[in-house]
């Protein structure tokens, strides 16, 4: 063997058998100012009271999706704040014991990915707070012991998982868009998990766990707030920077890309849902994700994008005339939608209901001749959190029953974060108006995380071309 091929092998084999400092795909930045080790032990505590005398199941993801990176289920992160393809967490209300099984890794999958967390050391298992982490080869033997037990209940998540993206309903629509195809694939890893988990266990009562884990994250942390309250600030910065270098002449995705890059030099981990730029004919899409139009003078643009922080979502809206200056028309609706706007945050206090924030915003439209534009008496936006259309209390319990699965009803609850997204649209004009931030409830009333990207009339015109250090004129 030839000195070089000899050294070669040794430098793979120190690579093979060596221990990683962190787990595979987990942030440690995240999982640290998150609340680290004690703050996930205190979420699995509550939801150890929660499913007494029973024990849950909870499932990280396991596809590792294509060219982006990998974002754990939010279920499983906001009790672990691992993120482990595969991995299963097993929560014992009876014993309180919690463990996390993951799958042994062939020695090349180490060098490769890096080691999961059962692949590190036991002081590194630790370190993120668990001290049984076992393979799952040992899960079917520990659940056949755990259902063993008599007048106990498993709960599972029986229904839909949600993404940074889509909210648990907007998911099982996905899904159902599937099954309807002749050639779709008609099973889903949720559906596969409860039918996996009936067969198994016929003898044990099924308990849906998604209601307790909504409860839980519909009301945000100390350090998630704090988290958000930089996602507010570094959104905003991105969104702002992008308007202040669209000009006629560019194309929508160069705009998406200018805040794409400030949200990633401030340190994102990724963005909150695809960039909106919808230009001119585009702009009456709610959800128009092309961004391949080139602008035109004088186009409407609905701008909706914001980023994603150590798992948490925001969300933001602006519209603006691409050549910096509303036309009459424009300018009258978007005065209506920003009057609306303020009037629904200015509602949001404890003390108050998510109705009476719908009314302040429902008379707006109503003084303005445009009340048939109110969205069927809903609240004007949803709940952020993991998801930006995240969890709601379940099902609307403390208020009527909403015609929008997300839209939060009910009384408004300090730690709840809610976004407020009012609009008009005359389609014939290819008009549409949307203002949109991400506000805080606490206990002295509304903040408003995205304040940073200017709103008024005259500051967002102003704002609309101002930088001309790239690509200016």
């Amino acid at each position: 063997m030839n000195s070089v091929r000899r050294t070669v092998l040794l430098l793979i084999a120190a690579l093979v058998y060596a221990h990683p400092a962190s787990a595979q795909y987990t942030d440690q930045r995240a999982f640290d100012e998150l609340g680290g080790a004690k703050e996930f032990a205190r979420r699995r505590g509550q939801l150890v009271n929660a499913i007494k005398p029973g024990f849950a199941i909870l499932f990280a993801r396991i596809d590792d999706p294509e060219a982006t990176l990998y974002r754990e289920d939010n279920d499983f992160y906001y009790f672990t704040g691992i993120s482990d393809p595969g991995a299963v967490l097993v929560v014992d209300g009876d014993s309180g014991e919690t463990k996390l099984y993951e799958q042994e890794q062939l020695p090349r999958i180490k060098v490769l990915a890096g080691a999961n967390l059962l692949g590190l050391p036991p002081s590194e298992q630790a370190r993120y707070g668990f001290t049984s982490v076992q393979s799952l080869n040992d899960l079917g033997w520990n659940l056949a012991l755990l259902t063993s037990r008599p007048g106990g209940a498993l709960w599972a998540r029986l229904g839909y998982s949600d993404q940074v993206d889509r909210a648990r309903n907007e998911v099982g629509l996905l899904q159902a868009f599937n099954n309807a195809h002749p050639f779709g694939d008609r099973a889903s890893r949720d559906r596969d998990v409860v039918v996996s988990l009936r067969e198994r266990f016929p003898q044990m009562q099924l308990h849906d766990l998604a209601p307790v884990i909504d409860q839980l994250r519909n009301i945000k942390t100390a350090a998630e707030i704090e988290i958000l309250r930089r996602n507010g600030q570094l959104s905003a910065a991105g969104i702002r920077t992008a308007i202040a270098r669209a000009r006629p002449g560019m194309y929508e995705y160069q705009v998406a890309a200018h805040a794409t890059f400030s949200f990633t030099m401030a340190g994102a981990q990724g963005v909150a849902y695809p960039a909106v730029v919808a230009s001119g004919p585009n702009a009456i899409a709610l959800h128009y994700f092309s961004n391949r139009r080139q602008m035109q003078p004088d186009d409407l643009v609905v701008f909706d994008f914001a980023a994603d922080l150590h798992h948490l979502a925001m969300d933001i809206t602006r519209t603006f005339n691409v050549s910096g200056k509303f036309s009459a028309e424009q300018a009258k609706w978007y005065a209506v939608v920003l009057e609306a706007q303020t009037a629904v945050i200015d509602m949001l206090r404890p003390g108050n209901t998510y109705e009476q924030a719908i009314e302040a915003g429902r008379r707006v439209f109503e003084k303005s001749g445009v009340v048939d534009q109110w969205a069927a008496g809903d609240f004007p936006g949803h709940f952020v959190g993991e998801s930006t259309h995240d969890v709601n209390v379940p099902p609307n319990a403390v208020g009527r029953a909403s015609t929008i699965w997300w839209a939060p009803s009910g009384p408004v609850i300090a730690g709840q974060v809610v976004a407020v997204e009012p609009t008009i649209t005359f389609e014939d004009k290819y008009l549409h108006i949307r203002i949109e931030d991400t506000v805080l409830i606490t206990p002295a009333g509304p903040e408003v995380l995205t304040n940073g990207v200017p709103k008024t009339l005259d500051d967002i015109q102003a704002l609309v071309g101002s930088d001309r250090t790239v690509g200016g004129r």
